[in-house]
């Protein structure tokens, strides 16, 4: 979103339920570029939003997420936690279920870092915002000014917005996770598909940078970031687990595709939370993230690996050709030659280019 450019369609997800807060911090996590989904009952759609989900002049609309809090009571809460476009949007029963594509974090220096003062804000936004529908609805066309932009950097954007939203009873003991573009060899701006997957060849690899904060840090309960992957396709060459040991901080991890015969589709699957079962009195939560990866066949491998092969063959066919009458150690070296080349061509251009 360019600065000045307001958003035009707002949705929110709350804390009814953990799926629905933790909904916000997977948005929080998410990569520039990555795709996430949002559901809503018909019910809670404003009509305005329906009949442009109906014509389809939502497609690429500019539209902000937020976190919201105590609707039916007097410790009301909103922030507005990311910037997305709409990707895509379906009907399905009576669910809506909208794709967005994450941009950047939203400049929210004009909103207060006090928790009462956060609940001021809340409280008249969500006035509003039922003044403007006639009743509440989470996914909506008319809202107030989120007063929000993208100008800035997007590191300090999202600790700006994680400082303020830990600041909420839901988030005071979680940890946020912020996901850096993915770093690829010999890419000098990778960037995911239309279907949110990054792509990979076997001649490829991936650095993922993450950074982590948290409000508070006890010594008592045992973090822990991991990323996993299939490991058939797609594996991680760093450590594939850290442990958390300060409120904030930055991990790296590295990601390896394996040599394939055909295209295939993996995922990979960053998890941030408590490593051990929680207790009742717990109410931190879990970020969880995936990301798909389509792991291609290189092209120029295959091709190289096709000419190698083709002329390793010929020249363990050469002595055939040429006949007994040749030099013998002509014979000898161009079948030694040529039973080189198809095991270069087996073994090592596969591997080749990892890193």
């Amino acid at each position: 979103m360019s600065p000045g450019v307001r958003p035009t369609i707002l949705l929110l997800s709350s804390d009814l339920r953990r799926r629905y807060a933790e909904d916000i911090l997977t948005a929080l996590a998410l990569p520039e570029g990555a795709l996430i989904q949002f559901r809503y009952g018909v019910d809670y759609v404003a009509p305005a939003l329906q009949q442009r989900i109906a014509d389809q002049s939502m497609l690429n609309a500019e539209c902000v997420l937020g976190f919201v809090s105590g609707i039916e009571s007097d410790d009301r809460f909103f922030l507005p936690v990311r910037l997305a476009n709409i990707v895509s949007a379906d009907c399905v029963a009576d669910i809506f279920v909208l794709k967005l594509r994450a941009k950047g974090y939203p400049n929210v220096e004009d909103w207060p870092l006090g928790k009462s003062e956060l609940a001021e804000n809340g409280k008249q936004f969500i006035g509003k915002l039922v003044e403007s529908n006639g009743k509440y609805y989470p996914a909506t066309t008319k809202f107030p000014d989120p007063r929000v932009n993208d100008d800035g950097d997007q590191a300090q954007l999202w600790l700006g917005v994680v400082r303020r939203l830990a600041r909420h009873t839901t988030f005071v003991n979680s940890y946020f996770l912020r996901i850096d573009p993915p770093l690829l060899r010999n890419v000098a701006k990778p960037s995911f598909d239309v279907a949110g997957r990054l792509s990979l060849t076997e001649r490829q690899s991936a650095r993922l940078r993450v950074s982590l904060y948290s409000e508070q840090y006890s010594d008592d309960k045992k973090t822990t970031l991991s990323c996993l992957t299939d490991e058939r396709f797609l594996r991680v060459s760093s450590d594939d687990t850290y442990d958390v040991a300060l409120r904030y901080d930055t991990v790296e991890f590295w990601l390896q595709p394996n040599a394939a015969n055909f295209d295939a589709l993996a995922r990979v699957t960053l998890t941030l939370g408590a490593s051990e079962p929680q207790s009742s009195g717990d109410s931190s939560l879990t970020t969880h993230v995936q990301l798909p990866v389509l792991v291609k066949r290189s092209r120029s491998t295959l091709l190289l690996r096709v000419m190698t092969s083709a002329v390793g063959a010929f020249l363990i066919a050469l002595p055939a050709i040429l006949g007994p009458s040749s030099a013998v150690r002509l014979r000898v070296l161009s079948a030694v030659v040529g039973a080189m080349l198809i095991a270069f061509a087996t073994i090592v251009i596969p591997r080749s280019g990892g890193q």
